[in-house]
């Protein structure tokens, strides 16, 4: 069991979530204009927050691709392991 469980979902959820909410706020508002400055605030976060997963994200595929290059294993051999075929 593992101590921090890989959540993922796609990025275009990511983006397609928050925008919905926005339009669904703006909807039973009846308008689109931002609340300043917590709008911008939260977009600012929000963008952060993609920006860091990104970069993690494409650094943990790099090191797992490494390593499986090291060792000459995939994940797919993972059930074979110790076992004679």
């Amino acid at each position: 069991m593992a101590l921090w469980p890989r959540l993922r979902i796609p990025l275009w959820a990511a983006i397609l979530m928050p925008v919905a909410a926005y339009s669904v706020r703006s909807i039973v508002r009846g308008s689109l204009q931002p609340d300043l400055p917590m709008d911008a605030i939260v977009l600012g976060a929000w963008l952060l927050v993609l920006l860091v997963a990104a970069l993690y994200g494409g650094a943990a595929q790099r090191r797992h691709d490494n390593l499986d290059a090291e060792t000459g294993e995939t994940d797919t051999d993972e059930g074979h392991r110790g076992q004679d075929e």
